[in-house]
């Protein structure tokens, strides 16, 4: 029976003199498995035409863009909050620079239909469909009938008291949130004909709260098991930044948060900007970007120097496995392997033990029957 191995990193931006250097360590990982997937955090352009009221454009210059294809990505979600920083010709550029290189692409179009559109790959026979929505992002920065921008999935947020029975004033709400109808309709529509038309369907969204470590919210477990629900034999998250947890639903894998791979976020902050991040209060300047001494292109919290190069083996049949290779970042931007058993990786896998059990995931990670990546064994997460 045939079968494909897919690996998927989270959030992607290189912004440097010499982009493919940040996959040094891990270029033999990236072309181990048959398909590539990775979210492109920015479209990339040498004139820049950022919406108005933009705080800060993330589009780094263009010739960054060609280390994707260099380095093994063969498919790139752009449905995400930055890719139209740099204005929708940008966003139309980047997207035909990446599919001149061989790479596909999905999640945003020069309209609504195109956006919605699968990114498919064919290998050992198998079609595999990637789709990718966007729950976090600007207003505006969607697509319409005739205009450019990302595939939607929205929800609404809903704030109700902890104690309704109390006045509890300036204290935090329990937020849940309610599904965009028409959205969901549409994601129902778009999983039904990938379906039709392929082997393997893969569906990607970026969502999430990242300014709280761990936390996955009910608009990411519902719609992930809407998916299922409906055909999707895998569910990919990205945008959190720091790891997120990992669980089998009916059988499928859901990665809600694999936070970002490469992430040269050189921000550009004022006197008073930097003034104002120093006045935060702790709680609320830790997982914000800001600046971090020692880490000039990774302005974020130590947890997000943490990361992965997740994989699945998938068939006609679904997803038999899913697993990962601890990776870490440097503070010169570089992507690094870990083998398995060493401080630095011991600490990646007890922080996705830790999403995991603060979000009450049914999967354990567990060496047996896992797979070698370049030479570099890997854990599975196994459904409890």
């Amino acid at each position: 029976m045939s079968e494909v191995t897919i690996g998927f990193v989270g959030d992607v931006l290189i912004h440097r003199d010499n982009p493919i250097e940040v996959f040094e360590e891990v270029r033999g990982i990236i072309k181990a498995p048959q398909i590539v997937f990775a979210n492109l955090e920015g479209a990339y352009t040498d004139y820049p035409d950022p919406p108005l009221g933009t705080p800060a454009a993330v589009a780094p210059p263009a010739h960054n863009l060609d280390a994707f294809a260099k380095a093994g990505f063969s498919v790139m979600s752009m449905a995400n909050n930055h890719i139209l920083d740099g204005g929708p010709k940008a966003m139309l550029e980047t997207r035909a620079r990446l599919r001149s290189q061989g790479v596909v692409t999905c999640g945003a179009g020069a309209n609504l239909r195109e956006a919605r559109e699968p990114a498919v790959v064919e290998v050992n026979d198998l079609r595999v469909a990637f789709l990718a929505y966007a729950s976090m992002f600007p207003v505006g920065y969607d697509a319409r009938e005739a205009s450019p921008g990302i595939a939607p999935l929205r929800a609404y947020n809903l704030y109700r008291e902890i104690s309704p029975g109390a006045y509890r004033p300036g204290t935090m709400p329990f937020v849940t949130t309610v599904p965009d109808e028409g959205d969901q309709e549409k994601l129902i529509a778009d999983i039904k004909g990938a379906k039709e038309s392929s082997d393997i369907v893969v569906a990607s969204f970026h969502w999430g709260d990242y300014l709280r470590p761990f936390h996955i919210t009910d608009h990411e477990k519902r719609t992930a098991r809407l998916c299922i629900d409906h055909g999707v034999d895998a569910v990919i998250g990205h945008h959190h930044h720091a790891l997120r947890g990992m669980e089998w639903y009916r059988g499928k894998p859901i990665l809600y948060g694999l936070g970002h791979f490469v992430f040269d976020l050189r921000l550009n902050l004022s006197e008073e900007a930097k003034r104002r991040f120093a006045e935060l209060a702790p709680e609320d300047a830790a997982y914000a970007a800001g600046p971090r001494a020692g880490w000039p292109l990774l302005p974020l919290h130590e947890d997000t120097r943490m990361t992965i190069f997740a994989w699945i083996r998938a068939g006609r049949d679904g997803v038999s496995t899913m697993g990962f290779l601890p990776c870490r970042m440097t503070p010169d931007g570089l992507v690094h392997p870990l083998r398995l058993g060493t401080p630095e990786s011991d600490g990646v896998v007890s922080y996705i033990e830790r999403c995991n059990a603060s979000q009450r995931l049914r999967s354990r990670l567990t060496a047996d029957n896992s797979i070698e990546l370049a030479g570099y064994p890997t854990l599975r997460v196994a459904e409890l």
